[in-house]
């Protein structure tokens, strides 16, 4: 209500500058009424926004913050299809070091998207992981279990998955450095109040 009050006043102050202007131009100019009209709303334009960006200066702010966590939830959308078809995969495996591995990936995917739900400013650093990281994870475990499904067992066939295990391990711990990223700003708070707390109580125990 009072974002719509200070928006009347702007809207109301400016219309007001711009009646004077038009009467002080009009007998200014001889009766000129085209040229007063423009001066009227040159003037109009320029008192609203200058009036805007004084009383209202979050206004711009606002709008980028909505448009960015607008964003950041379609790409959270997004990567919950990803997680979903990671956790598919880890059921088609047969090797219980695969299933483990896929597992790993899906949980710590699990943990960075909900962490970014719950607080859309993470996104600025836990966008490499989605964007990059559990993309390729995803792609990767369906191509594993796609070579996993065919009929024959080449020499080929068996370098690939060989290739793929390797890649989903190698994944697996890029994955881990960057859910650290994406908690070291609440590692950093941590140490911060751990250090603050033993001031403190050192502080009371000179005392």
């Amino acid at each position: 209500m009072k974002r719509f009050f200070k928006q009347a006043f702007i809207f109301i102050a400016s219309t007001n500058i711009s009646i004077v202007t038009f009467v002080l131009i009009f007998f200014a100019i001889s009766n000129q009424i085209v040229f007063a009209l423009l001066g009227a709303t040159g003037v109009f334009l320029l008192s609203h926004v200058l009036l805007k960006r004084k009383l209202l200066p979050n206004d711009e702010i606002d709008k980028i913050e909505r448009e960015e966590k607008k964003y950041v939830l379609a790409q959270i959308r997004e990567a919950k299809v990803k997680v979903k078809k990671l956790n598919s995969t880890r059921f088609k495996v047969r090797s219980i070091f695969v299933y483990q591995n896929i597992t790993k990936l899906y949980k710590i995917s699990l943990k960075v998207i909900k962490m970014v739900e719950n607080e859309p400013i993470r996104y600025r650093t836990a966008q490499k992981f989605i964007q990059q990281h559990l993309d390729s994870s995803a792609i990767i475990a369906e191509k594993y279990v796609h070579l996993l499904s065919q009929p024959v067992r080449t020499h080929e066939v068996s370098a690939a998955l060989r290739e793929t295990e390797n890649t989903l391990k190698q994944l697996e711990r890029s994955m881990e450095k960057e859910l650290m990223t994406v908690l070291s700003g609440d590692m950093h708070n941590l140490n911060t109040e751990i250090k603050l707390m033993n001031q403190n109580t050192l502080t009371i125990e000179k005392k």
